[in-house]
């Protein structure tokens, strides 16, 4: 009866080593402790917080790539209009002493400026409009390819076509009127209505935690409407593409009509200016939160595998040591079962 006893519990010892070595193999084999979080024991309720956590950050830093790649387009994109409204409020100031030989060179100059900045502003990311707002779908500038034609210019030439040497100012309280009227403004209605009253584009970086963003067309940043950047840019190209050799022959009205749109592409360049700066502060804010997600991604990931992984060369020794008792229990089983042979026959 000892033989058999001492045979079956050497058996059992076998089960559990041979589940031991299978165990072992697989770990060996996957660098993983289990293939589920039962596997873990005491460690499964860690390792899926971790894992939660490692998703959420990289949710957010996903979402931060993408808001970058866009406020990068609109960096761009304001730039080019900063440019054009320097550019053409120089020009403006040098027509002053070209008298009515410059001028049709003037008027050419913006109106491709005009239609350049009319495209510039319906810029887009994918399928989204940057400066339109939440309505992505929404074209900022409608029919920009024909805007030098369209209602706003075509009200404005008629403002300059009534210059004389005197009335300069009502000239461009006519210009004003046309980038505002509802009848001939540039910007479509929602970008002329209930974008006014929402809050800027934000991007959650973290949670409880928005960074805003956007660039509306028809607003600058501290909610002016009427003499935003884009209205005043638009309004002063249309009026200088207007001009004619006989605006020109005004003499001082042609000189302050002049004055009068420089200044307003002043304001608009320094208005662009002011979001490129508030935008690039953005940028930064969402860089950093977005490196901050990565550089702890790197310590949960790390925190994960400790839980979730082994150490192979642990695991091979430990390995190696299992299949020697295997092996050992083996021998001692068939040492048994011979002596207990012999008894047997004796």
């Amino acid at each position: 009866m000892a033989m058999i006893s001492t045979i079956g519990s050497l058996a059992l010892d076998q089960v559990r080593l041979r589940d031991r070595v299978d165990l072992l193999t697989r770990q060996l084999s996957t660098g993983n402790r289990g293939t589920t979080h039962g596997a873990l024991g005491t460690e499964a309720r860690r390792a899926i917080d971790l894992r939660g956590d490692i998703a959420r950050r990289e949710a957010y830093a996903g979402a931060a790539d993408t808001a970058l790649a866009r406020m990068d387009l609109t960096q761009g994109a304001l730039g080019r209009l900063e440019s054009i409204a320097s550019e053409l409020a120089s020009e403006a100031l040098r027509a002053r002493t070209l008298g009515a030989a410059g001028v049709e060179t003037l008027a050419r100059s913006a109106r491709a400026a005009l239609e350049e900045a009319a495209a510039v502003l319906n810029t887009r990311h994918g399928e989204d409009y940057l400066f339109a707002g939440s309505d992505l779908a929404g074209v900022p500038v409608p029919d920009a390819a024909n805007i030098a034609t369209g209602p706003m210019a075509t009200a404005i030439a008629a403002a300059v076509a009534t210059l004389d040497p005197l009335n300069a100012a009502g000239v461009l309280a006519g210009t004003a009127l046309a980038a505002t009227d509802p009848a001939t403004r540039p910007f479509n209605a929602f970008l002329e209505g209930a974008a006014l009253a929402e809050p800027r584009r934000a991007l959650q970086v973290a949670d409880g935690e928005r960074i805003a963003w956007g660039v509306l067309a028809s607003q600058d940043h501290t909610g002016e409407v009427a003499q935003s950047w884009g209205r005043e840019l638009l309004r002063g190209l249309a009026t200088l593409a207007a001009l004619t050799p006989a605006s020109a022959a005004q003499g001082t009205g042609y000189d302050a009509l002049l004055d009068g749109v420089r200044q307003g592409l002043d304001g608009a360049k320094r208005g662009l200016a002011q979001e490129r700066g508030m935008l690039g502060s953005a940028e930064r804010r969402v860089e950093a939160a977005r490196e901050g997600h990565r550089d702890l991604m790197v310590a949960l990931r790390t925190q994960l595998v400790s839980v979730e992984q082994v150490d192979i060369a642990e695991v091979a020794s430990a390995l190696r040591q299992t299949e020697a008792r295997l092996e050992a229990s083996y021998q001692a089983t068939a040492t048994v079962a011979r002596l207990s042979l012999a008894s047997l026959l004796r």
